[in-house]
């Protein structure tokens, strides 16, 4: 349903280091954390891209920061 996209090797080492962090600081699985994060990244939705039902790619406006609390 949604685009793949291409996550940055900063934002796959930050999450890599909240899954070690996650996990105790537990040493020795940080290639796991690496592929963990890289698929959670690659996964999720493109920012500010969706698709509607009939797979067509509609942009999202930004959320206002009027808006969040």
């Amino acid at each position: 349903m949604f685009e793949r996209r291409e996550p940055s090797g900063e934002e796959i080492a930050r999450r890599a280091h909240e899954l070690y962090l996650q996990r105790g600081g537990e040493h020795g699985k940080d290639l796991e954390d690496w592929v963990r994060a890289e698929k959670e990244l690659s996964e999720g939705p493109v920012a500010g891209l969706a698709k509607t039902r009939a797979g067509q790619a509609v942009h999202a406006p930004p959320m206002s920061k009027h808006l969040v609390s």
